[in-house]
């Protein structure tokens, strides 16, 4: 026990927080405690065993008084105290990553002071509260960030299944932006991230593109939403968290990259620890691998497993140098001696839990699992599947209540789902470098690099979604309580204490194959070679798919169900593509996740880039949407109508494009927007003046007119439910103008279309009428309603009549020959 009294230390400290949230003592009577418990570690000096039993006490009194000075309850200043009154104004900072659940954004804000008088006279308060406000659907260049000073103005109330550390919450609250991140650093690292992030965004589709950014920086984007259960139940979900074992992969290329520098001769192997310091070159490589482990744990979010896994690879790296052996018990007790210390309230986060215990587990129990899973070494490849479920068995036994408390889900399908995809990690991370960085350079460049990376991606996603769909892949275990939790810990610890004592030689384990050459053993170099040559292969097959690739001499207008999962089809946007390879889209709905599914399912996987994007109204559930699409996508045009009184969301829009790039060109009646050589659309409304109105959106609408030499549409939009604006319509163009063979427009419900409608359509006279439904409220989301509406005397005739929300996704194929109408799937 001489090389773990760390442990110990760390353990009675530990223990000392718990008891103390458990049995609340004041700072006074820990202080009295802590004075007679010095007295007696003195007495014991001379004592070898009783001056480590006191050093232990000690440091559970500690323990317990960090946690009594940290605790609420003895803070006068705690915010608290301030819950259920009536208004507050609080200066604070964001704490951590902004994260998004449902429609929600949420905010940890870090409180400095706060005013009860509309910030008149202000008083110092502390603690951690919880904000939700309305989610943008996008990256909000005006919204609060990790490191902003921001200005709450709300109620507090009681936080619900919240962590210790979040004192109090507010819903909705008026949150205003007052001061940058003024740590330049941090600053500069989460511009970083984003910055990677949305050069892996314009790179590939989606959700390759999520999943990738996932696993690299550990950022979850919206995109990634449908994937996360999926990963979640197979036991996978370390791949798109924060982990040591990303740590550890990210030091082994750095090590493996900077080899160069300093090779040694073979017979170091023999040399002791602290002959093993080496010169100048091996400290510069160590340290260049400490800063991209720091860097690396800042780009995953710094989050409690980010740090844990930062710490723990940062000792990894320097022990060697110190001439010191890398023990990884006193590592984890030092990594959770010191974030405790910090932050006291961190023994109760999830992702500590599960990066700790997981840690624990894997050390502990892996040599158990070895052993018997040793017959599968005889197997091909068979040593590296033994290991893999060896761990995974390990991590999922150690792991298992935290995971049944907090996601209610029990995998058995884990071992084999790790198996299949745990080898790819270091191949992930590697690409997924080598993409960001590229794409900060070049966008055709990371285009190139994500041909090797696409094809695992794939592969990935189809080999979780089905384990997650096998016959009892997982359990839900929705009944499991602290009190079944603990009990199973007891157990599992008494147990592994028993099969210690018993069969002590468990405890470490050497593989039955390892001294013996196997028929699939290679040289680093042949190895360089052969992964070489797989990447090579996945480069030539994507690039022979993209040559191969032809659009068909073809033009197709795709009307996209679009709208949030598990609810009706809402909001408009429409994707055309032309014989000659041009992709125009129009309006973006209002969910970003089924708009790139739909995209992605159409257009080429290498294809980054769209030639024109169109705004019709600056409506939620036509913008939001294109608020993503401009990061991921190139954009040679974007064009609207303008705005009279801009709002938030159109602002938010003309800001993206600028900060972008984005040529942008707005149009007004008379203009022509030429697309290839056979397509032109015709703007029909609005008029250059503007009209000035309470429905300006609905009544500036873009109305404009497809012409190809088979086919023509009529798009109406918004404007359908406005009769100004089918009223000028109608006495500023002449009936030719208006014929077409397709007439779109948009639905809303419980608004009737105005007395206009029929006489415009009779004057189009079109064989189809195809209607779009927009946003429902609330109240129709909340009661599962469909979003279509019933066919009025405004919309009979002799055309067909086909509603999106009704028929899903609707597309139309203009050959020279004819058009014809197909449904089809996101």
């Amino acid at each position: 026990m001489r090389g773990l009294t760390l442990v110990g230390i760390a353990g009675s400290w530990l223990v000392g927080m718990l008891l103390d949230s458990l049995l609340p003592l004041p700072p006074l009577a820990l202080l009295i405690d802590l004075g007679a418990a010095s007295i007696f570690f003195a007495l014991l000096w001379h004592d070898r065993q009783g001056r480590f039993v006191m050093g232990l006490v000690l440091c559970l009194l500690l323990g317990g008084l960090r946690f009594s000075l940290a605790s609420p309850l003895n803070d006068p200043h705690s915010i608290a105290r301030l819950l259920n009154t009536n208004s507050l104004t609080i200066d604070g900072i964001v704490s951590d990553e902004p994260k998004s659940e449902g429609r929600s954004r949420v905010l940890i804000i870090s409180a400095d002071k706060m005013s009860t008088d509309n910030g008149k006279s202000w008083q110092i308060t502390d603690g951690r509260l919880e904000v939700r406000e309305l989610e943008n659907g996008a990256d909000n260049p005006y919204g609060a960030n990790y490191g902003d000073t921001v200005e709450l103005k709300g109620k507090l109330q009681a936080p619900q299944q919240s962590p210790p550390d979040i004192l109090a919450t507010m819903a909705f609250p008026r949150v205003s932006v007052t001061s940058r991140n003024t740590n330049l650093i941090i600053a500069a690292l989460y511009r970083l991230r984003t910055a990677l992030a949305i050069a892996i965004e314009r790179a590939m589709p989606e959700p390759a593109a999520a999943l990738l950014i996932a696993i690299l920086l550990s950022l979850h984007t919206p995109a990634l939403k449908p994937l996360v259960p999926i990963f979640n139940v197979t036991g996978t979900a370390h791949l798109i968290a924060p982990s040591g074992f990303k740590v550890t992969v990210l030091a082994g290329l750095v090590v493996s990259a900077t080899s160069w520098l300093h090779k040694r001769p073979a017979a170091d192997q023999f040399l002791l620890p602290a002959q093993k310091r080496g010169g100048w070159k091996a400290w510069l490589i160590t340290v260049g691998t400490l800063l991209c482990i720091g860097s690396y744990t800042m780009l995953s979010g710094a989050g409690p497993a980010a740090v844990r896994s930062g710490i723990m690879g940062s000792l990894l790296i320097v022990a060697p140098r110190l001439g010191r052996r890398y023990n990884i018990y006193t590592a984890l007790a030092l990594t959770a001696l010191l974030m405790s210390l910090i932050n006291p309230f961190v023994i109760w986060d999830v992702g500590f839990q599960l990066s700790f215990l997981g840690t624990c587990g894997i050390v502990i129990l892996t040599p158990f699992f070895q052993h018997l899973l040793r017959p599968l070494e005889r197997l091909p490849l068979g040593e590296h599947i033994s290991t893999i479920s060896a761990v995974t068995l390990a991590a999922q036994i150690a792991t298992m209540p935290i995971l049944a408390v907090n996601f209610q889900t029990i995998s058995f399908i884990a071992p084999l789902a790790n198996i299949l995809t745990v080898p790819l990690l270091g191949a992930f991370i590697a690409l997924g470098c080598c993409i960001g960085i590229a794409g900060l350079i070049s966008g055709p460049l990371a285009m190139a690099c994500s041909w090797a990376a696409w094809p695992l991606l794939w592969y990935m996603i189809t080999i979780t979604t089905w384990c997650a769909n096998l016959p009892l892949a997982y359990l839900a275990a929705s009944n499991i309580n602290g009190i079944t939790a603990w009990s199973y810990y007891i157990l599992l610890a008494l147990l592994t204490l028993f099969i210690v004592r018993k069969w002590p030689a468990l405890t470490t384990y050497t593989s039955s194959v390892a001294q013996h050459a196997s028929l699939l053993h290679l040289s680093p170099r042949s190895w360089r070679l052969v992964q070489l040559g797989i990447a090579l292969s996945m480069v030539l097959a994507t690039g022979i798919g993209m040559l191969t690739f032809s659009p068909g001499a073809q033009l197709t207008i795709s009307f996209l169900s679009v709208g949030p999962a598990k609810q009706a089809p809402q909001g408009e946007a429409i994707l055309i593509r032309t014989p000659d390879d041009r992709a125009v889209l129009i309006d973006g709905g209002p969910d970003i996740t089924s708009l790139a599914q739909g995209l992605d399912s159409r257009l080429a996987i290498w294809q980054r880039s769209l030639n024109t994007i169109v705004l019709t109204t600056p409506r939620p559930d036509h913008l939001t949407g294109l608020q993503d699409i401009v990061q991921r996508y190139q954009i040679n045009t974007a064009i609207d109508a303008g705005m009279l009184h801009p709002n938030i969301a159109y602002t938010l829009w003309r800001r993206s494009l600028e900060q972008h790039g984005i040529p942008y060109k707005p149009v007004a009646q008379g203009a022509a927007i030429t697309q290839g050589s056979e397509l032109t659309f015709q703007v029909l409304w609005p008029p250059s003046q503007l009209h000035k109105s309470s429905r300006e959106a609905f009544d500036n609408g873009l109305i404009l007119r497809l012409i190809t030499p088979h086919l023509r549409i009529l798009f109406l939009g918004v404007t359908s439910l406005s009769q100004y604006a089918l009223m000028g319509l109608l006495q500023s163009c002449g009936p030719g103008y208006l014929q077409a063979d397709v007439v779109q427009l948009v639905s809303e419900q419980g608004k009737a279309f105005p007395a206009t409608l029929p006489i415009l359509l009779k004057l189009a006279h079109p064989t189809l009428v195809v209607v779009t439904p927009s946003t429902l409220s609330k109240q129709l989301n909340k009661s599962s309603q469909a979003n279509v509406i019933p066919l009025s005397s405004s919309l009979a005739g002799p055309w067909k009549t086909m509603q999106t929300a009704q028929t899903g996704t609707l597309e139309i194929i203009s050959t020279p020959e004819r058009w014809t109408t197909t449904y089809a799937s996101l």
